[in-house]
């Protein structure tokens, strides 16, 4: 079980945001290292794929691509999403490593995501698995014991994790090896906006389970000053999706030879550059960001937009934060939305206001 000794542990607020990309790309690099001859002699599998409109879900499918694709030299033979049977599994996987995606869905909050992830765990306890950097929350003890009865029998799986408390927790109760390692978006590396900014502040918060806050809109906000979330997109996503993946097809004259396998893999790379797309512009929109979803906070770092975070219900974006230090000259954490929006007038009030 390793934790990486190089993580900082003092905040180092005079850096840049290219200065945490460049640093948490060569943790995660480390983190990964023990995998990569495995990874790069044989085919593997990447699991779970979220195909949902949560921006920052389809930012760590992509990080992880770019990741794999750069250092092991391909792509994933098999991909699939946690509704994916274990029949499937067995027919078109025949490689060496399974890799799970990344994420903060460990735990008890989300009950389909950690079902699929000990189905897959169970039934292949002797492959070697790659679970990617997640952050753990369990509410129930009971289930915290039956993940963990699931995990000590598998002998060669690896346990990556996105904080201090995951770790301990996992190293605690699980058997496995563990390893601190950042969110794989990071791996995407520097963004560029794709617009001018037209708002002077973005509030992005949660309406979903892990909001502290109410879901209804916050009343008077100023001039300039607009607040969203990033979980709703065109309800045409996957029909657009499906429709480019047949066009391609045809073009290429390949209609009847691309495999089914194939024809996923093209569908899952338009729906994730879609939903990039969709929140890069949505960012794009601000001077500057107040948000509660940790990937606000790291794809606003990426793009390096000013931004103040908030926390979620049971903490993980500070938690991910202090581990990392992803604080940067133009970051700010809050604990309070009150205090957010007091940072946010200040920021504004020394920088200016959208003309």
């Amino acid at each position: 079980m390793t934790a990486n000794s190089s993580i900082p542990t003092a905040v180092r607020t005079e850096q840049s945001h290219l200065d945490v990309i460049e640093r948490l790309q060569g943790l995660i690099d480390a983190a990964l290292a023990p995998s990569l001859p495995i990874l790069k002699a044989q085919p593997y599998a990447l699991l779970d794929m979220p195909d949902y409109s949560n921006v920052g879900d389809s930012a760590i499918w992509a990080g992880a691509l770019a990741w794999l694709r750069r250092n092991a030299g391909k792509d994933p033979s098999y991909v699939a999403e946690n509704n994916a049977s274990i029949e499937e599994v067995n027919a078109y996987f025949k490689g060496g490593a399974i890799l799970l995606q990344g994420g903060g869905n460990f735990g008890d909050i989300w009950p389909q995501f950690q079902e699929f992830r000990e189905r897959i765990i169970s039934t292949y306890p002797m492959k070697h698995v790659v679970q990617m950097p997640q952050s753990i929350h369990f509410s129930d003890d009971r289930a915290l014991a039956k993940t963990a009865a699931v995990l000590r029998d598998a002998t060669h799986l690896r346990l990556l994790v996105r904080d201090f408390e995951s770790y301990d927790l996992a190293s605690t109760h699980f058997g496995c090896e563990v390893t601190l390692c950042p969110d794989m978006a990071f791996a995407l590396g520097p963004l560029k906006r794709s617009k001018a900014p037209d708002l002077d502040v973005l509030l992005l918060l949660r309406t979903d389970k892990e909001s502290m806050r109410e879901t209804t809109m916050i009343r008077d906000l100023p001039a300039g000053w607009e607040q969203t979330d990033w979980i709703d997109e065109d309800p045409d996503t996957r029909k657009k999706a499906r429709f480019d993946m047949r066009v391609s097809a045809v073009l290429s004259l390949n209609m009847q030879r691309l495999s089914k396998l194939s024809r996923r893999k093209h569908y899952y790379q338009r729906v994730t550059d879609t939903r990039m797309k969709r929140g890069t512009e949505l960012l794009s929109r601000a001077k500057f960001i107040i948000t509660d979803r940790l990937h606000v906070h790291i794809i606003s770092t990426l793009m390096g937009i000013p931004h103040c975070f908030l926390d979620n219900n049971y903490g993980k974006i500070f938690r991910f934060s202090t581990a990392f230090d992803t604080r940067w000259t133009g970051s700010h954490h809050a604990s309070s939305l009150p205090d957010a929006i007091a940072c946010a007038r200040q920021w504004l009030t020394e920088k200016g206001p959208v003309s």
